[in-house]
């Protein structure tokens, strides 16, 4: 009888499964990183217990923004962490690889250490990720982009997300959404920024039938507690940007940032009459795009859209992204508060109809229309009450 011979065969695991807390199993990520985040989740199989991961990520500022971990969770739990922490992200999830994964949490890791911020606690637990050696070709990468960035459907969608990128000097997503080869001419600006509010405008010879399409672009930029605004010139074909110049650029005071974002603010104000101990989780039932924070006063709850349609307007506005603010204050007032009338009056009648469920009612004192954004007023404010805020405003116009 021959000898049978053997060999040793490499395994293809990218990560030691006792480093990585477990074997890999699965990993999504939010299709949101032309809004320059991204959330991540992952499970992994530890002797046969499922263990999650979830990484929010900041590719523009932060990076490794935030981490955080369930064992043996209940898919139920898995879901309403997952709305915790990623629900204002408006965006679905889409399956990526471990290689994927991977390659996420270390580039943008990799941000961390050149701005000189801690990583998110927990670290232990995904430590074995930042020690890989290993990166994705350049093919590897514009497919992972594709991947986790929201189908494009109109030129206003691609010229604010390209703007949006390039005032945050995010170069992938830039020579994402470009063509190779072509001209465009970075913002001067001292640093990274935020687009606060942009406007397209078709330019003088706009033809729909043509492949090639040029607009006029106003942005308003947050850069660091500064203002600027600039205006320039943009061409599309293909789906793509093809060239961007800028025509004038000049930095304008807070009190001009205001005015050109000032909008009127529509308010409900009332109170809820029993037992409000199950309020904050009545909200999350029925918002699943909704986050809190919680102040010496009481609750603010920002409720999001689902999704980020906001970018694919004419006029694009950062704040355009919350579709309403319900307050809820230790004394039992409540407000709510938006820019538009028919979708503030929504939630409070969706609010209304599942706290009734519960033993509470929802009385309503009354609705205002303020011409500036009021409730963050209050917010800044030292009054413990709503009413008595009001009482103050009306004394003052007085």
């Amino acid at each position: 009888m021959e000898k049978t011979g053997f060999k040793i065969i490499e395994g293809s695991l990218l990560i030691d499964p006792q480093d990585a807390c477990g074997v890999f199993v699965s990993a999504e990520a939010t299709e949101t990183r032309l809004m320059g985040v991204v959330g991540v989740h992952v499970e992994r199989d530890r002797s046969g217990t499922p263990f999650h991961q979830f990484f929010y990520i900041d590719t523009e500022e932060y990076g490794l923004d935030d981490y955080q971990s369930l064992m043996d969770p209940a898919p139920e739990a898995v879901e309403k962490k997952k709305a915790e922490l990623f629900g204002a992200l408006g965006g679905v999830w889409k399956s990526i690889t471990e290689k994927e994964y991977l390659f996420l949490v270390k580039y943008y890791a990799q941000l961390n250490k050149r701005q000189n911020l801690p990583l998110p606690e927990g670290i232990d637990e995904y430590a074995a990720i930042l020690e890989t050696d290993f990166t994705l070709s350049s093919k590897e990468k514009s497919a992972l982009w594709e991947k986790i960035s929201v189908k494009i459907h109109n030129d206003y969608e691609l010229i604010n997300y390209f703007i949006m990128r390039l005032v945050a000097r995010d170069n992938d997503l830039v020579v994402y959404l470009s063509l190779p080869g072509s001209s465009i001419m970075p913002i001067n600006t001292k640093s990274p920024g935020t687009l606060l509010r942009n406007e397209v405008i078709k330019g003088d010879n706009y033809d729909e039938s043509s492949s090639k399409h040029t607009y006029t672009c106003i942005s308003l930029m947050d850069l660091e507690k500064t203002y600027q605004l600039a205006e320039s010139e943009i061409t599309l074909s293909e789906g793509k940007v093809t060239g961007f110049r800028v025509r004038s650029s000049m930095p304008i005071s807070t009190w001009e940032a205001s005015l050109i974002l000032n909008r009127p603010e529509y308010i409900i104000h009332g109170t809820l009459e029993g037992n409000t101990d199950g309020f904050k989780e009545t909200v999350f039932s029925v918002f699943s795009t909704v986050t809190e924070s919680a102040y010496d006063f009481g609750s603010l709850f920002m409720v999001f859209r689902k999704n980020n349609s906001h970018v694919k307007k004419k006029i694009y506005r950062l704040d355009h992204d919350t579709l309403g603010i319900v307050c809820l204050l230790n004394n039992n007032e409540i407000v709510f508060a938006g820019s538009d009338p028919t979708e503030i009056e929504a939630i409070e009648m969706s609010i209304a109809t599942a706290i009734a469920v519960n033993g509470m009612n929802l009385k309503t004192a009354g609705g205002y229309k303020f011409p500036e954004p009021t409730l963050v007023r209050f917010v800044d404010s030292d009054f413990d009450s709503f009413n008595d805020f009001l009482d103050y405003l009306q004394s003052f116009q007085e």
